[in-house]
This record gives structure tokens, C-alpha cells and sequence, in this order.
């Protein structure tokens, strides 16, 4: 999570350079979002203890060649929103699958302690909500010339309704890490 909000400040304040300087943002913003997806899969991919190592691969590598040859050849100047709609779509199944494993292998009686959990249900709300936002942006601001105002306000509130739902997870597991270390059998 640390990372991701690095790299996210990052590119705010690249962006807010370029934007002064009057260059192109969209291709820290593209950079920003492949290394957000190589951070969630890694973070999936420890999560399920390796074992879909080729499935992560795979799709890690479908979608740096989807992004970059769409920030070439595709949405060169427009926001590269195809990019985070295929990323949403991977995501959405990354975190079906953590579920899935979850319910099957169900470590605990109690899931709302598990902080995967909470982190999977952030990451889930954020690209499912955000998917046909992604898909449709080109289509509202060349088509209808809308000034995108009211989706992108949708998209920052799901965009702290993540972050909220993170910061339980991340409670979760402090509470975890307190009640192991109070333990009378630890040594």
C-alpha cells in the first residue's frame, strides 16, 4: 500500500510540473497505472502463496504490452483509459479469485479479521465501479463533450471509499499483531 502511495504523489506532483510546463501528462499517468498493477499482482500473487505464478505472470505481461502499445499507438494524447479498464477487468478477476480461495481454504471462522480481506474488498469496490467509467470516458468527452466533472467526482469517491476500506484492513491486521503479541504462548 506503501508503494502504491508513493508512486501516486509521484505522479501528481510530475504531473502538475508538466501540466505548468504545457507537456503531455498522460504518460506519467500511464506509467502510474502499470506500476499499480504490477504492485497489486505481486501483492495477489503472495496472497494465494504462488500458487498461480503463470496465471500473474501472464496477465502482468498482457497488460504492460496492452498499455504500452496503447499509450503508442492507441490514446496517445487522451486520458489512457483503455488501459485501466483492461487493468480493472484483471484486477476484478484477481480479486474473485483471492475470494474464491479464500471461502475454499477459509483460515479463519471470523473473515472480517483477515486483512486481505479488507484490502481484496477496497481493490474490488474501486475497479468494479470505476470499470464503465474507464470504457465510456472517450465516448463522453469526444461524442457528448461532456466535461467529465460529475464521473470523475464519482471516481475520486470510490477512490477514498478504497482507501477507507484499506485503512480497516490495515486496522485489522495492527489488532492481529497486538492480540499475537499479548498472547501468553508467544514467547
Amino acid at each position: 500500500m506503501g508503494l502504491i502511495i508513493i508512486f501516486s504523489l509521484i505522479t501528481f506532483f510530475s504531473l502538475g510540473l508538466l501540466q505548468l510546463k504545457g507537456k503531455d501528462v498522460n504518460i506519467p499517468q500511464s506509467i502510474n497505472a502499470i506500476l499499480y498493477f504490477i504492485v497489486l499482482t505481486i501483492t495477489y500473487h503472495f496472497a494465494l502463496h504462488g500458487q498461480y505464478r503463470k496465471l500473474f505472470s501472464g496477465a502482468a505481461i498482457f497488460f504492460i504490452t496492452f498499455s504500452v502499445g496503447n499509450l503508442l499507438f492507441g490514446q496517445q494524447y487522451d486520458n489512457n483509459t483503455y488501459s485501466r479498464a483492461v487493468g480493472s477487468l484483471i484486477l476484478i478477476g484477481y480479486c474473485i479469485l483471492y475470494l474464491y480461495r479464500l471461502l475454499v481454504d477459509l483460515p479463519v471462522q471470523h473473515l472480517q479479521r483477515v486483512p486481505m480481506f479488507w484490502f481484496n474488498a477496497g481493490i474490488l469496490i474501486f475497479n468494479a465501479g470505476n470499470l464503465f467509467l474507464f470504457l465510456f470516458t472517450p465516448y463522453l468527452e469526444e461524442v457528448l463533450n461532456n466535461d467529465m466533472l460529475i464521473y470523475w467526482t464519482f471516481h475520486n469517491i470510490l477512490n477514498i471509499v478504497q482507501h477507507l476500506v484499506i485503512m480497516i484492513g490495515l486496522w485489522q491486521d495492527l489488532r492481529n499483531i497486538k492480540l499475537r503479541s499479548s498472547s501468553p504462548l508467544v514467547p
